[in-house]
Formats: structure tokens, C-alpha cells, sequence
């Protein structure tokens, strides 16, 4: 076990991670952009343009964020992608054009690569130095409730988001993001046996070691390999059921102001997912996600249909399963990933779902349609 640093409390430590997570899903302009820049008068390629530069920066940055997560510290990169968060709300108000917005959003895609891979590694690095790692499924699915049911109620205010005005929502986005800087200033870095303190002379070695260890788990350990790409397809295609559903419900409401609190409820799904978790990760790994991706299967058929109630529940059911697999797969992960290297492969994990979601994202559109 690892030596327990005097200064480090977990019950402190998990406060400030279950702040910062409220504060990654709570941002009011973030979770409605789309709708804000259509209000400003963007076309829809012009917002399509602005969601192409966050995708091919986010999938260009993943894995080296990864990186210097295990190589700087997760304490570190938890700070700078608060900081990015903080910036990129900045530079859209302060720049009130096309390439405010795309440099805007390039920097918020950094922020959640810098997020990605750093959280899930600090949370279980803690909970492994307090010696209760047993219990990190447990906090990991309170982490996912907490972000899932905040950033559901941002989508709900969207309204009073609208009324606001884009640029005072960007600054309530820039106060949490400063919020969230507090909490990420306020942990603790883990004790990480096999990662030694780097400076400028020692960083091009340390990024080569971690490189290899992370190139040498994913050659020998087939077993994590198929747990991040089953997990990746399943979520792949409990993601995309998601977001066609939200049309099929757009067109099955009675009244447009039932919109919001139906697309509201549909997000709850993940937020439940910790209802069943502790009971999936009973069963084997294959088990688990056999039950869950034809669990998905039968949600995503369900969802091609136009009664409302039966797409609710579909919704829900899909994002509890995703979610659920999501957190038993990271346990089971983990589990195996060596500490020095954790953040670098749960990156790696997080790469696979993007590839994954290029093919499917057209067969989705085909069999929605």
C-alpha cells in the first residue's frame, strides 16, 4: 500500500471531487450552445463547423492529456482543465465572432481531454493510499449521479438560460468554472510509487516510459483490451440511441413546453445507473455486458417507435445500462492498469468509444430514418 501523506484526508479529498464533478456538469451556457448560437443568428453549418473543431480537437488531444496526467501529476491537469473551462467562457465573450467561437470551443474541448482519464485515475489512486479501493465502484457511481443530475438541471433552466442572454450565461459558466479551480486546488495528489518527480530534463524519459508501459499492458493484457472495446461499442450505441431519441420525443410531446422536462427526464437514465451497478459487477465481466448491450438492442428498437411513454422508458433504460457498463468497466480496469500509466489508458479506453462512434453514427442515421 502506498504511504499515506499526513495531510491527506479521503473523506476531504472525496468532497472536493464530488464539487468538481457538479461543476463539470452544471454549466447553463455550455449545455445549450447550440441553442445560443442559433439565438446570435449562426446558421446550422456554421454551428455543424463549431462541432466538427470540438470533435477533432477533443480526439486529438485525448491521449496525450493522458499523458501528462501520469507524467505532470492528476492534481496538475485537474487545475488546468479548470482553467480551461474558465477560459474558453472568456474568449467567447470577449470575442464576439466565428473565430471566437471555434477558438472557444477548441479550448473547452481541451479542458474536458485534460478531465478525461485524470478524474477516474485520481479518485481510484486515493481510494487505493487510504486503502479502500473496495469501495470505488460505490463513490465512482455517486461521481457519475452527481454529474449526470447537474448537467440535467442545467438542461432544464435552459429557459432561464435563453432569458439571461448569451453573455451573461458565459460568465455564470466562468464563476463555476471558478468554483470548480477552488475544489481541483484544494486536493491532494495521491502517492504514486511508480511515477518519480519530473522536471524539464527528466520529462522527454518520463513520457517515453509511460508510452511503453502503457503499449506493453495493452500488447499482453488482452482481457482489458476487450473490456474497453465491448464497453466502447455498448456505449457507442446506447450514446447514439440517445440522440435520435431525442427527435422521436420532440415529435411524440403533445405541447412544446413538455419538450424540455421530457428530454430532462431521458437524462436521468445515467444518473440511476448506480442502482445496479454494485449487482452487475457480481456477475463475470462477459455476463455483464451481454446483459447490457442487448439491453441497449431492445431500447434502441423500442425507440424507433412513436408512443411516448414506451420511449421514455427506453431512454432511461439505455443511458442506465451505458452508464452502469461504464462504471463496471472501470473498475474492472482499474483494477489492472498500473498507476503510473492509469490515466494514459483510461484515455486509450475513452479513444476507442470515438472510433466506434464514426462508422455508427451513419448506420444509426439509416435505421432511425
Amino acid at each position: 500500500m502506498p504511504e499515506i501523506k499526513k495531510d491527506f484526508s479521503l473523506a476531504r479529498q472525496k468532497r472536493a471531487l464530488v464539487l468538481l464533478e457538479w461543476c463539470v456538469g452544471f454549466r447553463p451556457a455550455g449545455s445549450v450552445w447550440v441553442l445560443l448560437l442559433a439565438l446570435r443568428g449562426y446558421s446550422l453549418v456554421e454551428i455543424g463547423l463549431a462541432e466538427a473543431v470540438f470533435h477533432v480537437v477533443s480526439l486529438c488531444c485525448e491521449l496525450p492529456s493522458g499523458l501528462l496526467a501520469d507524467v505532470l501529476g492528476r492534481k496538475r491537469t485537474l487545475i488546468a482543465s479548470q482553467g480551461m473551462f474558465l477560459l474558453s467562457a472568456l474568449l467567447i465573450i470577449a470575442f464576439d465572432s466565428r473565430a471566437g467561437v471555434y477558438l472557444s470551443l477548441g479550448v473547452h474541448a481541451m479542458a474536458f481531454n485534460l478531465i478525461s482519464g485524470t478524474r477516474e485515475a485520481i479518485t481510484y489512486e486515493s481510494m487505493l493510499q487510504a486503502g479502500q479501493e473496495g469501495a470505488y465502484l460505490k463513490f465512482s457511481s455517486l461521481q457519475n449521479g452527481i454529474y449526470r443530475f447537474s448537467d440535467g438541471g442545467a438542461m432544464l433552466l435552459a429557459g432561464a438560460t435563453v432569458l439571461l442572454g448569451w453573455r451573461t450565461a458565459y460568465l455564470l459558466d466562468a464563476l463555476i468554472a471558478l468554483i470548480g479551480l477552488g475544489a481541483a486546488l484544494s486536493l491532494v495528489e495521491p502517492v504514486c510509487a511508480d511515477r518519480e518527480n519530473v522536471n524539464l530534463t527528466s520529462l522527454p524519459d518520463a513520457l517515453k516510459d509511460t508510452v511503453c508501459g502503457a503499449w506493453e499492458l495493452l500488447r499482453t493484457d488482452g482481457t482489458a483490451v476487450r473490456i474497453m472495446l465491448v464497453n466502447a461499442l455498448v456505449g457507442a450505441c446506447a450514446t447514439l440511441t440517445g440522440f435520435f431519441l431525442q427527435q422521436r420525443v420532440q415529435e411524440a410531446v403533445t405541447a412544446p413546453a413538455l419538450l424540455g422536462p421530457a428530454l430532462f427526464v431521458l437524462g436521468l437514465g445515467g444518473g440511476l445507473a448506480g442502482l445496479v451497478t454494485g449487482k452487475l459487477d457480481k456477475l463475470p465481466y462477459g455476463r455483464a455486458a451481454a446483459l447490457t448491450g442487448v439491453g441497449v438492442a431492445v431500447c434502441a428498437l423500442a425507440a424507433r417507435g412513436t408512443f411516448l411513454p414506451v420511449l421514455m422508458v427506453s431512454g432511461l433504460a439505455a443511458g442506465l445500462l451505458d452508464d452502469a457498463l461504464q462504471l463496471v468497466s472501470d473498475k474492472r480496469l482499474n483494477d489492472r492498469f498500473p498507476s503510473a500509466q492509469r490515466a494514459t489508458l483510461v484515455s486509450v479506453s475513452s479513444m476507442a468509444f470515438s472510433v466506434f462512434m464514426i462508422p455508427l453514427s451513419p448506420l444509426f442515421g439509416w435505421f432511425f430514418s
